[in-house]
């Protein structure tokens, strides 16, 4: 959690020490002129975090054969997992302050997967014990898949004081998500293996319904306000850095993930359109 309450505090002062900077230009009061833009993102994401192992699983475990000297290597786990994120949204974005700063918030659909699987080909799962016996059942992997409804809010500053057709500018935002389904799909060595399938799943950790990432980003813009015509603007995004804010929020992945990503999105003038810079 220390690099996430780093990135925290770096992120937001910049954010507060560019919008200061707006309000202070040229000493001049705030103008009163915004415009209103709606855009249409797609992105994808991923984030590394600490890999969340059940406690079933047996690893470096070698079964000798009967009679032989050879051996099954079931391998290990890696600390950490990965969190992928693929999304769609709809994001209306009001710009205000010589139409530099854009305040952004709209809907989106995240489709997010982890998976649990062993350097080697297949690892092994405790079904049973008892104080003779231990039983296992031989997984290839796990797959974990949520699918959230989030509610993004971002700030975006245009460094440059007029408008070019091609142009940079920062980002900061958090998505709050509400995760609306998910499922685990377990893979199994032998298909015979498949009637422990209901309690493997039962033995896997429920997460919470709420989640929330932060992230900063590097943008461009393409295309340029012209007087009388009706211009939309590309947006093409990296987003870096990008942290998971709460805990026990997917199953294979701890909080504290950090990660980057990527942004393209489509950008049209509703109503009254104004160039960058304008008073």
């Amino acid at each position: 959690m220390a690099k996430i309450s780093s990135f925290l505090t770096i992120v937001f002062l910049g954010a507060l020490s560019s919008i200061s900077a707006l309000f202070a230009q040229d000493g001049q009061p705030a103008p009163k002129n915004y415009n209103l833009k709606i855009a249409f993102e797609f992105g994808l994401d991923g984030m590394s975090g600490t890999l969340k192992k059940p406690e079933q699983i047996r690893e470096n475990y070698s079964l000798a054969y009967s009679g032989g000297d050879g051996y099954y290597d079931y391998g290990y786990f890696r600390e950490s997992s990965l969190l992928r994120t693929l999304y769609f949204g709809v994001k209306p974005e009001f710009f205000v302050y010589r139409n530099r700063l854009g305040i952004a918030s709209g809907l989106r659909i995240y489709a997010t997967s982890s998976e649990l699987a062993s350097s080697g080909n297949n690892f092994l799962w405790r079904v049973s014990e008892d104080a003779s016996n231990t039983g296992y059942v031989q997984i290839k992997n796990i797959r974990h898949s949520s699918y959230l409804l989030a509610i993004p809010l971002e700030i975006r500053v245009f460094p440059n004081r007029r408008e070019l057709p091609f142009q940079h500018y920062f980002k900061v935002g958090t998505s709050l998500n509400y995760r609306i389904h998910s499922k685990n799909q377990v893979n199994f060595v032998n298909n015979a293996m498949e009637k422990y399938d209901g309690l493997i799943q039962s033995q896997l950790s429920d997460n919470k319904i709420f989640s929330a990432f932060i992230y900063g980003a590097l943008g461009f813009k393409i295309g340029e306000y012209k007087e009388g015509r009706w211009i939309p603007w590309i947006n093409v995004e990296f987003i870096f850095p990008q942290g998971l804010l709460t805990e026990n929020s997917f199953t294979f992945v701890e909080n504290g993930a950090f990660g980057a990503g990527f942004q393209l999105s489509f950008q049209i003038p509703i109503g009254k359109n104004v160039r960058i810079g304008a008073k």
